[in-house]
């Protein structure tokens, strides 16, 4: 709702909803960062990290890496293949993230379909308190 130029574009090509899933995913990812202990010493990008060591992962920052995505910092719902680290990867991916995907993508077409008007009705919206977990406090919105 914040880009209206999306939203137009999602209410206009449905079957953008997959896409639009998986990049509103990696915009604002819901998990911010995660750790992990490293088994033995090893250097990652050229720092040298002990056994033993936790090393934090800032995944809401690698999912806006100009590496991996072109133009990062905008929303573009027709995105191409979105490699985004939002449920984690490999041994640590998330078991839930096709049940969420699936979620996401009913809302979505069950939301904008029924209510074609939907406004958000704020122009700053509140975060829970959290470092780890991106969660709103609410979303007051309008229909008609």
């Amino acid at each position: 709702m914040r880009h209206p130029d999306q939203l137009q574009l999602l209410q206009e090509l449905p079957s953008l909803v997959p896409s639009a899933v998986a990049e509103v995913l990696r915009y604002d990812s819901p998990v911010q960062l995660t750790s992990r202990r490293a088994k033995e010493a090893l250097q990652i990008g050229g720092k040298q990290v002990s056994a033993g060591q936790e090393v934090i992962m800032l995944l809401g920052a690698a999912n806006h890496d100009p590496a991996q995505f072109a133009d990062p910092d905008r929303l573009l719902l027709a995105r191409p293949e979105s490699r985004h680290l939002s449920f984690g990867l490999g041994v640590h991916f998330c078991l839930g993230a096709a049940l969420a995907r699936l979620e996401g993508e009913i809302a979505f077409s069950t939301l904008f379909k029924r209510f074609p008007h939907l406004r958000l009705e704020t122009d700053v919206v509140e975060w829970q308190p959290s470092i780890v977990f991106r969660g709103l406090k609410q979303l007051p919105v309008s229909f008609t």
